[in-house]
């Protein structure tokens, strides 16, 4: 039986690190990505690994990054790098799952990405995701709306 959370995990981990060389431990080889808002299908590992290896703004992102630097304090005097790809929730039974992330991109931009999965020999083998970019709330719902902010809210710093 796979474990979900696991696999999410290690996913996350090889793409917060930029190690395209390890998205064999997490996807298949005959893998199938789809984008179902823009009509993309990208098939096989190798498309995988030079669709994230060519994103524009990535290359050395990671590796600029002192990992002995950062911590958590309570200070305001220092700061905290998060990774770009943040489990918001990972739940599967069976071979299917769904994940729930949220993505920092290296030009400051949050979104929202669902991926529905499928997985075969504990290896993902198909996965599409939706990406949704954050937005903040039109002033005509304010009206309507609970009057306490939602940690989406909080974590965007608009309480």
């Amino acid at each position: 039986m796979a474990d979900h959370a696991a696999l999410m995990g290690r996913y996350i981990e090889i793409h917060n690190t930029n190690a395209w060389d390890r998205l064999g431990e997490v996807l298949t080889e005959d893998y199938v990505e789809e984008y179902p808002q823009s009509g993309e299908v990208f098939r096989g590992l190798a498309r995988a690994r030079a669709v994230r290896a060519n994103y524009p703004g990535n290359q050395g992102l990671v590796d600029n990054i002192d990992r002995s630097t950062i911590s958590l304090a309570a200070t305001e005097e220092e700061w905290v790098m998060t990774p770009m790809f943040t489990a918001v929730r990972v739940e599967g039974s069976g071979n299917v799952g769904t994940a729930v992330l949220r993505i920092t991109y290296p030009d400051g931009s949050r979104w929202w990405n669902v991926i529905l999965y499928e997985i075969r020999g504990n290896k993902v083998a198909l996965a599409r995701d939706f990406f949704a970019a954050e937005f903040d709330a039109p002033d005509w719902r304010a009206p309507f709306r609970d009057p306490s902010p939602s940690a989406n809210a909080v974590a965007r710093g608009m309480s």
